[in-house]
């Protein structure tokens, strides 16, 4: 019997991890990351693009019940792409240090938050989904230099972002490990986002390939898969 693919060890992680992995320190932690990713994404409301994006939501809105920061409800890939960016804007959100490279683990929270409102979650399972996507991109950003190899840290959300959403969605693991692969393999990342002039893109980037592990954790959900040889 063939052992399991990267994708499949990946998505067993997901499925496995309960609330009692989370220790009283990392649920403060946690908590504090919660609050720090709210308070970056209150600063970012003035900002330009949410006017932008508020108004093409009025244009072409769809009927949800996920929360847009600042007021409002929307569909669960508005919510995402539009929470994300705010997270991301002012470029205050924490940050992971490797020798390879770094990520920031709260470019997840857009996505995670859509998938956990989307799924009528508890406040402890979208904790419990934020820390799996957390744990999953760090250890992918400790081993694998990305940007080194010319593509942009936000790649790894597509992985990350589905596993999350995926446990909050209550899928199994198989249905996980098809979630992180479909989303994985369509969507690239490329580190040139980063080069100057900066453009506005950059900060919403990672909310495009978190939402992308979103949408794909509800099509893993649908018994759609993909080969698990993408990661």
């Amino acid at each position: 019997m063939s052992s399991a693919t990267t994708v499949q060890r990946i998505a067993r992680f997901a499925y496995d991890a309960s609330p009692d992995d989370l220790t009283p320190e990392a649920r403060r932690l946690f908590k504090r990351n919660i609050l720090d990713s709210l308070g970056c994404a209150i600063a970012a409301l003035p900002g330009p693009p949410f006017q932008a994006l508020r108004a093409q939501f009025d244009e072409y809105r769809s009927a949800g019940t996920c929360s847009l920061i600042g007021g409002g409800t929307t569909s669960p890939d508005q919510a995402a792409l539009y929470n994300a960016g705010l997270v991301r804007y002012v470029d205050l959100l924490d940050s992971y240090m490797s020798p390879g490279g770094l990520c920031h683990p709260s470019d997840n929270f857009g996505a995670v938050l859509a998938a956990a409102e989307h799924a009528s979650a508890s406040g402890e399972a979208f904790m419990l989904a934020l820390a799996v996507a957390y744990e999953i991109q760090c250890r992918i950003t400790a081993i694998v230099p990305v940007m080194a190899k010319g593509f942009n840290h936000a790649i790894q959300l597509a992985i990350s972002a589905a596993a999350g959403s995926g446990k909050l969605l209550g899928l199994g693991a198989g249905q996980i490990a098809n979630a992180i692969a479909i989303a994985t393999v369509d969507n690239i990342s490329l580190t040139c986002v980063h080069s100057e002039p900066v453009s506005q893109w950059k900060g919403f980037s990672p909310g495009d390939d978190g939402d992308a592990g979103r949408l794909f954790g509800i099509a893993g959900q649908t018994g759609i898969h993909r080969a698990h040889a993408a990661v």
